[in-house]
């Protein structure tokens, strides 16, 4: 009794790191915090136990899984210490020499899965060395007996060290910096091929996520002489891309602490030379053997990075460089170039957004917040929505799929919808009245169903884009067409998505009972009238598309009859 009465009362005090919110909605979840406290203990005990015992396999291997499960099941549900202490210990099972490589791989995926929840644990917390690290990495990536045969190493080694190392880095001491380009600065020589590796040890292992008190023994130690590196290259060297992801990196986790200013220009220029479109009369385009191109992802980072501040320079440069590629979305203009360039415009937004929600609604956690001065303002989300408008608008008609379009056009509706949604909601109209350019109908229907929240949402931004919700679906009626699969089909997905959205109930005595409603709220009580009439005539083309759909079947098997009595 005395030791149950113990178990309860250490759970009363016990605090998680981060459960699974959803277990508490289990039918047995009273059952489970019980059932938690025991398999964690029971995982603890064996896992030390063989651990002492040195007994890797199959004991380690074992209970390490079972940890894996653990944390699948029941989350993060263990305290800070327990938490702090399976990440040391892993990290010394994963840097042990001679580790087979398959035991390596799966520690590793464990050691990831700790570290994920970076705002769980600061770097008072927890500090890792890197030396260890770095030495796994060359015995993996530099082995001198692999290509003998006489270590074979999985296919998704390489992959899951480097995730491995991009979930450590945090944690690297302060002094770790200064470490790593006493290592590998001797390596920096821009006539030899070793600079290949240098700089892609630098972009994997350098910390950039430091308090402000510590960038004087972090990125202000080789911030400098890398940027005048990059900013003297003209010839494009295949490790230029590694610099770049580094510095997006940096910009990104310490945005308003670099200047960036003197070097935006060139940045944007850099970036529309990547992008390798066709210029000229001759068309001259970059061969497809350069590998000189940046990645599209540590492009819309640092774009987003640099955004912002006084004057908000980067703007400037960014709606320069749109309005210049503006006319390569147009659907007359097709080409290799034309998937990076839709990546760009899907990515773009999605980035801003994430920093919105990073700057005003992200729970404050131990990680440096962005200085008010250079956050970004409605003004400014106004100004890039403006710049990226009209190639969205371009890209929804594209060749190849509106999907992207309607990606970016989602997104800026969530920053800006009073500047997005009016513009698509004319083209979509439009569209409903035509019946010759079905594609038309598709595209517009499709960027519409990623833009209903934004529509629907009772904000002060667009407050109006709730009065055109009826009307959508009156037109999309005749969308529901057995002669046009596809068509039938985003008809389909466009009604579910806003009958999601919007409950048809007829609200129209509202405004007699209740005299606190808005003169829109009450066009929109009167305009609820008429969603009778609506279901009423889906239904009616519902019935028809299965009538024919059955007749279809019926005539399909009628004639595999007679081919089998002709047979």
């Amino acid at each position: 009794m005395t030791a149950e009465m113990t178990v309860g009362r250490d759970m009363a005090e016990f605090i998680p790191q981060k459960e699974i919110v959803y277990n508490g909605l289990l039918p047995y979840s009273d059952r489970l915090d019980q059932e938690a406290t025991e398999l964690l203990a029971e995982i603890k005990a064996n896992l030390c136990r063989a651990v002492l015992l040195r007994e890797l396999w199959p004991g380690v291997a074992f209970w390490s899984r079972k940890l894996f499960s653990f944390l699948k099941l029941y989350g993060r549900r263990f305290s800070k210490d327990d938490h702090i202490l399976f990440i040391k210990l892993l990290y010394e099972l994963v840097t042990l020499p001679n580790l087979e490589p398959h035991m390596m791989q799966s520690y590793a995926r464990l050691l990831i899965q700790l570290l994920k929840k970076k705002e769980l644990l600061s770097r008072d917390d927890l500090q890792l060395p890197w030396r260890p690290l770095y030495d796994l990495y060359e015995r993996v990536f530099y082995s001198k007996t692999e290509h003998l045969g006489l270590i074979w190493f999985p296919n998704s080694v390489d992959h899951i060290l480097k995730a491995l190392i991009k979930s450590c880095r945090l944690y690297f001491p302060a002094s770790s910096t200064k470490e790593m380009l006493d290592e590998w600065r001797p390596l920096l020589c821009v006539f030899d091929v070793v600079m290949q590796k240098a700089i892609s040890n630098m972009e994997l292992f350098l910390p950039t996520i430091m308090p402000p008190e510590e960038h004087s023994q972090g990125f202000q130690l080789w911030f400098d002489e890398l940027m005048h590196l990059w900013m003297s290259l003209q010839n494009q060297p295949s490790w230029e891309g590694h610099l770049v992801n580094l510095f997006a990196r940096l910009a990104n986790d310490n945005i308003g602490y670099v200047d960036w200013t003197p070097y935006i220009p060139t940045i944007f220029t850099r970036i529309l030379r990547s992008l390798n479109l066709p210029v000229g009369v001759s068309q001259m385009v970059s061969p497809r053997y350069l590998t000189n191109s940046y990645d599209i992802g540590y492009i819309v980072l640092w774009v987003t990075a640099l955004l912002g501040g006084p004057g908000n320079p980067a703007q400037k440069e960014l709606t320069c460089l749109f309005n210049s590629i503006a006319s390569f979305y147009h659907p007359s203009n097709h080409g290799r170039w034309q998937s990076r360039l839709m990546r760009l415009l899907q990515r773009l937004p999605a980035s801003v957004v994430r920093r919105v929600h990073r700057e005003r609604h992200a729970s404050p956690c131990w990680i440096t917040l962005v200085p008010e001065h250079q956050q970004l303002t409605d003004a400014d989300l106004q100004e890039f929505t403006r710049s990226l408008t009209g190639a969205s608008l371009l890209a929804m008609f594209s060749k190849t799929d509106s999907t992207d379009a309607a990606y970016a056009l989602q997104n800026l509706a969530l920053l800006t919808p009073e500047l997005v949604i009016p513009p698509v909601l004319e083209k979509t109209y439009a569209a409903m009245e035509t019946l010759t350019e079905p594609h038309t109908l598709t595209a517009t229907l499709s960027c519409m169903i990623g833009m209903a929240r934004s529509l629907v949402s009772p904000n002060n931004h667009y407050p109006e884009g709730r009065v055109h919700v009826l009307p959508l679906l009156m037109g999309s009626l005749p969308g529901v067409d057995p002669n046009d699969f596809s068509k039938c089909m985003i008809t389909f997905q466009f009604i579910t998505t806003f009958t999601t959205l919007v409950p048809l109930v007829d609200c129209s005595s509202a405004p007699s009972q209740r005299n606190d409603l808005t003169e829109i709220e009450k066009d929109l009580c009167f305009a609820s009238a008429e969603f009778e009439d609506f279901v009423l005539q889906f239904l009616d083309r519902f019935v028809l598309l299965l009538l024919r759909a059955y007749r279809e079947r019926e005539r399909a098997r009628r004639y595999d009859l007679l081919e089998n009595l002709n047979i």
